[in-house]
C-alpha cells in the first residue's frame, strides 16, 4: 500500500510537473510575438509634439525655376490684433501645465536647469539678444516650438524670394526677482508672467539679423515690415495647427508666444 501510495504522488507530481513546463513553453511561444508587435501599437501621444518633430524633421525648400518665375506672394494678417490675441491668462494655462515650478532668483533657476530645461543657443534661424532680464533657457518643447518657427520663416523667405535674415529673441525664462525688477519699466510684465515657466519666449518683429541665402547669393533687399508680414504668416499657421499661444505685443515690439 506504501508502495502504491509513493507511486500515485510521483505520478501527480510527473503530471503536474509537465503541465507546468507545457505551460511556460507555451508562454515563452507567444511572448516574442507579442514583444514584436508593441511598436505598432500606438502609445497615449502627444499631437503638439509629434507636429513640432516632424516639422523639425522636414528639409527648407531649395528654389526652383518655378518659384523664381513666380514667387510665392507676401500676405500677411489682415489684422495683428485679432489674429494674435491670446492674452496671458489663456498663456497661463498651457505654461503652468508644461513648464517648470516659478523660482525666486536665479540661483534657484539653477537647480532646475540639469533636469528640466535646455539651453537655447544661436542658431542658423535665430539669434538670441542680449539678454538683461532673462536667462536662455526652455523646456525642451518650448525649443522645439522656437526652431520650427526659425525653420518655417527662413523657408518662407525662400519660397518669396526674398533675402534670408535670422528673428532675433528677446525674452526668455525668467525668474520671479527678474520680473520684480522689469515691471518699473516693462508695462507688459506681469506677477504672473508665463516667462516663469520655460515655456515662453518673445520674437521682435522690429529686428531682424542678415543671414546668408540658403542657395548662395544675393537676393533684394526688402524693408523689417515687410519681413513681420512673413513671420505673421508663420505664427498665424503655427498657432492654428494649435502648436502654440501667440500675442502681438505692441508697446514691446515682439510676439509673445507660448507652446502648447
Amino acid at each position: 500500500m506504501k508502495l502504491k501510495a509513493l507511486l500515485s504522488k510521483k505520478i501527480t507530481f510527473q503530471v503536474v510537473f509537465l503541465a507546468i513546463v507545457a505551460m511556460l513553453f507555451v508562454i515563452k511561444c507567444a511572448l516574442p510575438s507579442s514583444q514584436g508587435k508593441t511598436d505598432d501599437v500606438p502609445k497615449a501621444t502627444d499631437s503638439v509634439d509629434i507636429f513640432l518633430s516632424q516639422a523639425i524633421s522636414k528639409p527648407i525648400g531649395t528654389i526652383s525655376q518655378k518659384i523664381m518665375a513666380h514667387p510665392h506672394r507676401i500676405l500677411g494678417v489682415s489684422n495683428y490684433e485679432t489674429a494674435f490675441p491670446d492674452g496671458n491668462d489663456e498663456q497661463l494655462i498651457s505654461a503652468r501645465h508644461h513648464g517648470v515650478a516659478p523660482q525666486q532668483s536665479r540661483k534657484h533657476l539653477d537647480k532646475l536647469i540639469a533636469r528640466n530645461l535646455v539651453r537655447v543657443n544661436n542658431s542658423p534661424y535665430y539669434a538670441v539678444d542680449k539678454l538683461k532680464n532673462s536667462i536662455p533657457y526652455l523646456v525642451p518643447r518650448a525649443r522645439k516650438l522656437l526652431a520650427v518657427i526659425g525653420r518655417n520663416f527662413a523657408d518662407s523667405l525662400q519660397m518669396k524670394m526674398l533675402p534670408q535674415a535670422r528673428l532675433t529673441v528677446t525674452s526668455v525664462l525668467r525668474s520671479i526677482d527678474d520680473v520684480t525688477r522689469l515691471q518699473g519699466s516693462n508695462i507688459n510684465s506681469t506677477n504672473n508672467s508665463c516667462h516663469f515657466y520655460g515655456t515662453t519666449f518673445d520674437i521682435s518683429y522690429t529686428r531682424y539679423q542678415p543671414s546668408p541665402g540658403l542657395n548662395g547669393g544675393s537676393m533684394r533687399v526688402v524693408r523689417d515690415d515687410t519681413l513681420k508680414w512673413v513671420l505673421s504668416e508663420v505664427l498665424r499657421d503655427l498657432r492654428q495647427a494649435g502648436a502654440c499661444h501667440v500675442k502681438h505685443e505692441r508697446k514691446q515690439g515682439c510676439f509673445h508666444i507660448t507652446v502648447k
